[in-house]
Order: structure tokens, then C-alpha cells, then sequence
């Protein structure tokens, strides 16, 4: 019979496993602390989505040749380079419309919604689900 090799677990082994889990321990330790500062940065979802929402409002009102306010101040309507655009709530979303077909929306969670013209200010009053109330005011550029 042939006596095969085997010394077993050697030293050697032991110190490269080792290595490898403290290795992976200082990774998933990382994840943490990468993690809990991007929760922070995030931790209040509303917010954010009112700012992109202003954010793509007044970029669509930077070129207007006209504007009005229909149904009582529920819709805006007016007409730039996209053509004719209307801004209403439907349901508990804000949305837009493009020449009458569409419906991208623009702010969710919305309660009600009020438009208010002053010139070249438009001024936009919601109220969310959850009974907060956000006002902002957007400058209207006439283009001819």
C-alpha cells in the first residue's frame, strides 16, 4: 500500500482563511458606514420630489408666449416651444400634458392644488395627503 501525502491542516492555511474573513468583516463594515450617511441624505423623500418638481416647473416656464389659468385655478395652460401644455391634478398626481395627449406626472401624494397668476409670477399652493402644505412662487418668461 502506497502512504499517501496528507499532513493535514497545515499553519499556513489557517493564516490565509483568517485573512480572507477579516478581509470580508472590513468590507461588510464599510457597507455600513457608507450605508447610514446615504439614508440621512435621503431620509425625507417629499422633499426631494418638491424640488425636482420646481425645479422642471420653472424650466417649462422660462419660454411662455401666453398663459392662463382654467377651471378656478386648477389648470395652467400656456404654450411654449413644446406647444400648448396643461398642468392639473388628476387624482393625487400633478401631471402635464402635451397638446392634449399624455400624462407624465410631475408630483405625487398631492391633495389638492391651487394656481395663482400675478403678472410674471405664478404662484402654486399644494396640499399633500399626509396635510402638508407646500407654497412656491415661479417666474414666468414671456417670450414673444
Amino acid at each position: 500500500m502506497k502512504k499517501m501525502d496528507e499532513h493535514g491542516y497545515t499553519l499556513l492555511e489557517s493564516i490565509f482563511q483568517l485573512l480572507i474573513m477579516a478581509l470580508f468583516i472590513h468590507l461588510f463594515l464599510l457597507f455600513f458606514f457608507w450605508k447610514e450617511p446615504i439614508e440621512r441624505q435621503y431620509v425625507d423623500y417629499s422633499k426631494m420630489q418638491w424640488e425636482l418638481f420646481s425645479a422642471e416647473l420653472q424650466q417649462l416656464l422660462t419660454e411662455v408666449s401666453e398663459i392662463q389659468l382654467l377651471n378656478g385655478g386648477k389648470v395652467i395652460h400656456f404654450r411654449n416651444h413644446h406647444g400648448s401644455v396643461d398642468i392639473e391634478q388628476s387624482g393625487t398626481v400633478i401631471r402635464k400634458r402635451v397638446t392634449g395627449d399624455g400624462h407624465i406626472p410631475l408630483l405625487t401624494g398631492v391633495r389638492s392644488v391651487v394656481f395663482s397668476l400675478d403678472a410674471t409670477t405664478l404662484t402654486i399652493l399644494v396640499t399633500t395627503i399626509d396635510g402638508a402644505v407646500k407654497v412656491r412662487g415661479f417666474a414666468v418668461g414671456f417670450h414673444p
